[in-house]
């Protein structure tokens, strides 16, 4: 039998989330939040709302999320130099720690899962996946 295009990367994103799944524990973060560490990592002090933006989910969850994470030693709030009413969300050391060994273990997995492609391969599955993102969110060159 034939998977449809959406079990496929249902089961793809799945089988990636449960291989993760211990090294989140380890970690002490919940579902989720490592993208959210990834994200500073990557970009830098942002506001939920730029958070929010780029994965395209609730600011309410980015909140919770958010806040938990502060409370448990992984970010801090810095004021926003450019508005006063925004805080910015900014890495402490142990956020830094985590986001960088998430990192790398996912660079360990994305190895795994690409066994056996090719280069070539492997560049038009980033490109057809990042059309896919394009075609659903409506917006060109996210990475």
């Amino acid at each position: 039998m034939d998977l449809s295009l959406n079990q496929l990367l249902f089961r793809v994103f799945h089988e990636k989330d449960n291989a993760l799944s211990s090294l989140r524990d380890e970690l002490g973060l919940g579902r989720g939040q490592p993208r959210i560490l990834s994200y500073l990592l990557s970009y830098g002090p942002a506001t939920q709302n730029m958070i929010a933006s780029y994965f395209g989910i609730d600011p309410a969850a980015v909140s919770r999320m958010t806040e938990t994470l502060r409370k448990n030693g992984f970010l801090t709030r810095v004021e926003n130099e450019d508005c006063r009413r925004s805080n910015r969300l900014e890495l402490t050391d142990k956020g830094r720690a985590a986001a960088e060994r998430w990192v790398e273990e996912c660079a360990i997995l994305d190895d795994k899962i690409l066994s056996g492609f090719t280069k070539e391969e492997c560049d038009n599955l980033r490109a057809l996946l990042s059309r896919l993102l394009e075609n659903l969110t409506g917006r060109k060159g996210e990475k």
